[in-house]
Parts: C-alpha cells; structure tokens; sequence
C-alpha cells in the first residue's frame, strides 16, 4: 500500500511538472512549489532531479481516483495562479489538464473562485 500511494505521489508530482514546463520553462514561484510539492511528497532528491531532467519526456498519467484529479487539478490551477492572476495560455492549459483528468471547465472555474476567494 505504501508503495502504492508513493507511485501515487511520484506521478501526481510528475503531472505537476510537466504543466510547470509546457511554456517552456519554470519560473521562480513554480520551481518554488514543485519544491514543496515534493516535500510533502516525501520524493527524494534523486527522484526529484530525475523528474526534473527532462520534463519534456514526461507522459500525463491520470489518477484512478475522483479525490486524486480534484487534487492534481487544484495543484494545476494554484500553480497557474501562483503570481495573484491566472493568464490566458494559463488558463488553456487548467482546462486542458481538466479534460484530461476527464473533469469539466465548470470544475475549473470552481477552483479559480475559490483560489481567488483564498488569496484575499
């Protein structure tokens, strides 16, 4: 079970990633969140800088759980919004992360009103 929710974590982190690097780099903030993203993960630095080697490579695992692409979808939108603001090519791609998790847009205005609700 342990390695279970571990691989869980590992792909949950590398799903992250990969929408971190879809512009074609990482910011400041970003990195500073797929940081504490992993910590919570309890990743190890190998895992980490395996993962990071080559975000391009990285294929989109979905979640078997409705609870996991809630979550992966709310760590999306939070890190798309980490600068206060959520940005048009941003916003394409929560949506794009939304349907591939098999979640609705509705889903993605939901999480954005309530980050926004959060932040004030």
């Amino acid at each position: 079970m342990a390695d279970s929710n571990r691989n869980i974590k590992i792909e949950h982190f590398e799903n992250l990633v990969a929408m971190a690097a879809a512009d074609g780099h990482m910011d400041d903030e970003e990195k500073e969140f797929l940081a504490e993203k992993a910590e919570e993960f309890g990743l190890n630095q190998n895992q980490i800088k395996d993962i990071l080697a080559n975000p391009q490579e990285l294929t989109f695992k979905v979640p078997s759980t409705q609870d996991e692409k809630e979550e992966q979808l709310s760590d999306a939108v939070f890190m798309a919004m980490i600068d206060g603001e959520i940005h048009e090519k941003e916003y394409a791609m929560c949506i794009n992360f939304a349907n591939k998790l098999g979640l609705s847009d509705a889903d993605v205005h939901e999480i954005i009103a309530l980050a926004k609700k959060l932040s004030l």
